[in-house]
């Protein structure tokens, strides 16, 4: 098993009534665009040493009306088909070099696996690294629970081909320097103080998987200060790919005692700008184990370290 390791160093203004992950804002398209695939490791057995490729194509501007198709081919390693299928595009949200996609499968093959595919629904992470692309994914034919823009972190690393990502909107402004490191090393979250036109959200969340662990052995907690609330927790799944991390957890401590008890998800991106996004199960959203959606607000101070 891979050892997962997470650091979160934070505290960023996010406008209360702006627009959600969920609502493009303004007529930006975005895009994700390629194939690429490589050989699954010894950690996704049974299917260690098995060749899998992907291909998907897709546009928006409203991320839950895109147009485009998906294609996922997965072989033996002695050339036979375990499974190919193909879909359409149901959700696409892209922040800039990460893409979450969603989609439904139209038609498949898979004489290997006795199964249900067609109608069932997927989900593509796709981080655009320019030298080495990533993916991850969930199959609803595995019983994955599968959401509109919500995706796993994209822990597969491809050998071969890419993806393009754009997000067609305007570089975001870098957040302001912190000292990442010494607080990684530590193992440590630290906030810093933001200022905003409307009322700022605080969020501090660190935490770690230990060497031969898997993601829900996470230790580590969270805070996220709100203007109604503040809430804090203990995580209890975290899982990375390159630098995106996906991160759940529930709180068990709040200034509203309705939320005691609430799952959370957090999705955060040490990337050219710093991005970070949250969902809550008090405002009724869907939460899963180590889920969430694209990580879209950057911290005007602070800042996020992700090591895998």
């Amino acid at each position: 098993m891979r050892a997962w390791v997470l650091v979160v160093v934070l505290a960023g203004l996010f406008v209360v009534g702006a627009a959600p992950p969920s609502v493009a804002a303004g007529n930006e398209v975005m895009r994700v665009s390629g194939a690429g695939g490589g050989t699954l490791g010894p950690e996704w057995k049974p299917f260690d040493g098995d060749p899998v490729r992907f291909e998907i194509e897709g546009t928006a501007s409203d991320p839950l009306r895109p147009t485009g198709t998906f294609h996922v081919v997965h072989r033996k390693p002695d050339g036979r088909l375990l499974a190919e299928f193909r879909g359409r595009l149901t959700s696409l949200k892209v922040v800039d070099e990460v893409a979450v996609a969603t989609g439904v499968i139209e038609t498949a093959e898979h004489p290997e696996l006795d199964l249900e595919m067609v109608g069932k629904p997927v989900s593509f992470t796709v981080y655009d690294d320019g030298a080495q692309d990533r993916i991850g994914w969930m199959w609803g034919f595995f019983n994955a629970p599968v959401e509109p823009l919500q995706g796993t972190a994209p822990g597969f690393a491809l050998t071969e081909g890419g993806f393009q990502v754009e997000d067609g909107a305007a570089p975001a402004r870098t957040a302001a320097a912190v000292d990442l490191t010494t607080a990684a090393e530590r193992g440590t979250a630290v906030a810093a103080v933001i200022e905003g036109p409307r009322e700022p959200v605080r969020v501090q969340l660190a935490g770690i998987v230990p060497p031969g662990g898997d993601p829900t052995q996470v230790r580590g907690r969270f805070r996220l200060a709100e203007r109604t609330a503040t809430v804090e927790g203990e995580l209890t799944c975290l899982a990375t790919g390159g630098p995106v991390a996906m991160a759940t957890g529930v709180v068990t401590t709040s200034t509203d005692p309705a939320r005691v008890g609430q799952p959370v998800s957090f999705a955060v991106k040490d990337g050219r700008t710093d991005r970070i996004s949250w969902l809550t199960g008090w405002a009724a959203e869907s939460i899963v184990d180590c889920r969430s959606v694209v990580p879209a607000h950057a911290p005007r101070y602070g800042g996020v370290v992700v090591r895998s």
